[in-house]
């Protein structure tokens, strides 16, 4: 975390008030150990996803489909759907149900497969890519990624700063030291895409916005 735990309800209280399904989830997360998104980068999500225009979104990684909730209502404002991809089968049907009874199963396909075999296998493109994923194979997933976001699209990437330990000379325990350097060597790879553009923002656990330009 960048910032006190203080700064982060503070900021977290400024957010448009959660519904009751968002908060079970977030209690379940909490329970069971289970990534999420923060609420803060919940709600980022959404209204990028809102403002871009995306109709076509593609998230990789649903865990129990709490991010998943905030690009679908992102996304059905614009007329458009998330694929979303996960290979956890438990977390899969848990996050079938959550959408269910969020109303959002018409604007939300669901993917029960590894997304290294998947995405070779991806033919279309998307406007919107939501990467919170294996963090160790982030490097792995930019090669398939990047030929799926469309001209003037976005992908962005969760988890990037990873605790703050990307930062030369950071002190952290030697068991985080593979996922530590995957993350280093996925940003320096994203930083140098030639047609898009990065920009690091410094909360949830750091979020990278990339936009390819449209030509």
């Amino acid at each position: 975390m960048f910032y006190s735990f203080e700064l982060e309800k503070y900021l977290e209280s400024l957010l448009p008030a959660r519904d009751e399904l968002l908060l079970e989830m977030e209690r379940l997360a909490l329970k069971q150990t289970i990534p999420v998104v923060t609420p803060a980068v919940g709600n980022f999500l959404q209204q990028l996803v809102k403002l871009s225009g995306a109709r076509a979104v593609l998230e990789l990684g649903t865990a129990i489909g709490y991010s998943t909730i905030y690009l679908a209502r992102g996304v059905c404002q614009n007329g458009g759907k998330v694929v979303t991809v996960d290979m956890n089968k438990g977390r899969m049907a848990l996050a079938k149900e959550y959408i269910e009874r969020a109303g959002l199963v018409e604007q939300v396909k669901f993917v029960t497969e590894n997304l290294l075999n998947y995405l070779p296998q991806v033919n279309e493109q998307f406007d919107f890519v939501f990467v919170d994923a294996g963090k160790s194979e982030y490097p792995e997933y930019l090669a398939l990624v990047v030929p799926l976001v469309a001209p003037g699209g976005l992908l962005v990437v969760d988890n990037v700063l990873f605790r703050g330990w990307v930062v030369p000379g950071s002190n952290y325990d030697a068991k985080y030291n593979r996922m530590v350097n995957s993350m280093r060597d996925f940003l320096q790879q994203l930083a140098k895409l030639p047609d898009f553009t990065l920009s690091v923002l410094p909360f949830g656990d750091g979020l990278a916005i990339a936009s390819r330009s449209k030509y």
